[in-house]
């Protein structure tokens, strides 16, 4: 008897292996119990959720948009019970810019394009008032609450550097990303981000 070739042997090993799959081996039962995906969805990155990931940003901005939008209420102060609300409320923002950039990095990757670019502007603009928040904070705490001009001055060039820190930057920033748009137009953080307007 001649011998098949492969060919031919393959035709018809293959139906006698699928016959006994379907018969048997597809019908048996797996030992064991149902496991988490060993690969679950990603939190920042390619294949993360873009509502999610803008959330994170938006959250991070506004850790520091929130404080900077709670000016101190200076009804019944002294003089020196003006430079102490102040200084505090400065303080305030200062530290809200610090848990905004820690925020932003546990934030990630962008899932989609755009994104990075926008973090980045996010990021520059929290570094930027950072430092013009340090520097007025500096200017209240040189204050001598017994020099009434000199208060006034300090005072004035306190304010004008607050002046200088316009509404929520780096929302402007977005370019024509469509898939991030639709993100941060549902994300709670971005909605509440977008009603702030600055300064009072």
């Amino acid at each position: 008897m001649a011998t098949p070739r492969p060919a031919r042997t393959a035709r018809v090993l293959l139906p006698t292996l699928l016959a006994a799959l379907l018969a048997g081996g597809c019908a048996s039962s797996v030992a064991g119990t149902p496991a988490a995906d060993p690969a679950p969805r990603p939190t920042a990155g390619v294949g993360a959720d873009p509502v999610a990931w803008g959330d994170k940003v938006c959250g991070a901005t506004l850790a520091y948009y929130q404080p900077l939008n709670t000016p101190p209420n200076y009804d019944g102060a002294d003089l020196a019970g003006i430079k102490t609300r102040l200084s505090e409320y400065l303080g305030k923002v200062a530290a809200g810019i610090d848990t905004g950039k820690k925020q932003l990095t546990a934030a990630g990757e962008s899932p989609v394009s755009g994104g990075d670019a926008w973090a980045t502007a996010v990021r520059d603009m929290l570094d930027r008032s950072g430092t013009t928040i340090a520097q007025a904070k500096k200017d209240v705490d040189a204050i001598d609450p017994n020099d009434v001009q000199g208060f006034k001055g300090k005072l004035d060039g306190a304010q004008q550097k607050l002046r200088t820190i316009s509404g929520a930057q780096g929302l402007d920033k977005i370019g024509p990303t469509p898939r991030l748009d639709k993100a941060f137009a549902t994300a709670p953080k971005c909605v509440a981000l977008k009603k702030i307007n600055g300064p009072a």
